[in-house]
């Protein structure tokens, strides 16, 4: 699963410490091509676990459970760019009102 697969998360757990529920989001595409349209598929993947999170859709999985904060974590293997950082950040901001937490890393790439 990936990026590419907006309606499919493509990981989900807990973190115990903090009782915050964790989506995994992995995108495994260059950002050399076709930026804009890695952007929208970035951008339509996270509003779809946005919408998860709020309807609570999670709870089919962790019955009675109940979570106060929310992440997800994005996992490139290539580095993102200036575009995609600014986009990242605004969302970040946005969603904090919401609980919900964006992260993200780089997983360098042999090409």
């Amino acid at each position: 699963m990936s990026v590419k697969e907006a309606n499919k998360i493509d990981g989900i757990g807990i973190d115990e410490q903090s009782n915050t529920l964790v989506f995994l989001i992995t995108d495994p595409f260059n950002w050399a091509i076709q930026e804009s349209e890695h952007l929208k598929g970035l951008q339509t993947k996270i509003n779809n676990y946005v919408g998860y999170i709020e309807s609570k859709q999670y709870s089919e999985l962790y019955s009675g459970r109940e979570f106060e904060q929310f992440r997800i974590e994005i996992v490139f293997r290539f580095q993102y760019t200036e575009n995609c950082e600014k986009f990242l950040k605004a969302g970040k901001e946005q969603l904090k009102q919401h609980h919900i937490d964006i992260t993200y890393t780089v997983t360098e790439s042999e090409e």
